[in-house]
């Protein structure tokens, strides 16, 4: 083995026992804490193991995968990388793109966007009102708002195709391989998909951030704009809360059909389930997440 060789692997060892993440790049450096962190760390805790004869799990979604996060762990996958239509779950890249650009505390004046259906997922933002980004944040990933997605696109590029084009860039640095984006909503299009393992790889960016991991883990909550006027925010994850679940994201049109991402945490592990076109969505991922932990054994 060469000298170069050999100092190379040598440098590598310091900045891994030094715990130097490697991974994206955080193009917002005036809040570190706020801006995208690496898919995952350069250091796996020791992996669950699954125990002798555990029964098989079978599940009905199109697309699933259940994953450990602290080990990196596949524990499950259905049809992964299969190109499907994820509807509101899209939202996780919206937030992450507007993350990775901007802070918390800018003041976002709502422009003119675009008219949506009338059973379309809102909270009746209109022009001329001004929010703090972060609480459109809220907005945007408890109560799922497709108004404030487009708020918030066209604050960052002047306009939801010019921030699709955006998030379909962000999409290649970030490693996502099976995901095409048209809008920041989710709604259906039919050049507008993603994968069970993009979305997995898309959550596990965002879950060590603070604030996003706080906002994903509230069930209930108010924001005010700039004039006092109230809005409330209430979670479409009928899971939050319960049986260790701290997050994350629905998504469901006639299209996609019931879409989930969650975040459990039991007993210090931390496991990401996704299911994609689900007859039952929050039963299913409760089902996968139980699975695991009654038959896997972490070490």
């Amino acid at each position: 083995m060469s000298p170069a060789v050999i100092i190379g692997l040598i440098t590598s060892l310091v900045l891994i026992n030094l715990g130097v993440n490697i991974g994206p790049s955080n193009t917002n450096s005036m809040d570190p804490k706020y801006a995208a962190v690496p898919i995952a760390p350069v250091q796996y805790m020791a992996g669950p193991t699954l125990i002798p004869n555990a029964p098989k799990l079978d599940t009905p979604a199109s697309s699933a995968v259940l994953h450990d996060v602290d080990s990196g762990v596949m524990l499950y996958q259905k049809s992964a990388s299969e190109r499907r239509p994820v509807a509101s779950i899209a939202k996780l890249m919206t937030a992450l793109v507007i993350m990775d650009s901007h802070s918390p505390d800018e003041i976002v004046k709502i422009g003119e966007i675009p008219r949506l259906e009338l059973d379309a997922q809102k909270i009746g933002i209109t022009e001329g009102e001004e929010f703090k980004l972060e609480d459109l944040l809220k907005a945007l990933l408890i109560y799922s708002a497709n108004d404030v997605a487009n708020a918030l696109a066209i604050y960052d590029s002047g306009s939801t195709e010019k921030f699709a084009s955006k998030m379909n860039l962000k999409s290649e640095e970030w490693g996502l391989e099976n995901s095409n984006f048209v809008n920041p909503s989710g709604l259906d299009s039919t050049d507008q998909y993603s994968s069970a393992r993009d979305v997995l790889t898309l959550s596990e960016l965002l879950i060590n951030n603070k604030i996003f991991s706080d906002i994903v883990a509230t069930e209930y909550t108010n924001i005010n704009n700039l004039s006092g006027k109230d809005y409330s925010l209430t979670t479409t994850n009928k899971l939050l809360g319960k049986n260790g679940v701290i997050g994350l994201k629905t998504g469901f049109t006639l299209i996609a059909g019931e879409c989930l991402v969650e975040l459990t945490q039991r007993d210090g592990h931390r496991v990401v389930s996704v299911v994609l076109d689900s007859p039952n969505r929050f039963q299913e991922s409760k089902n996968m997440v139980d699975w695991a932990f009654n038959n896997y054994i972490w070490q």
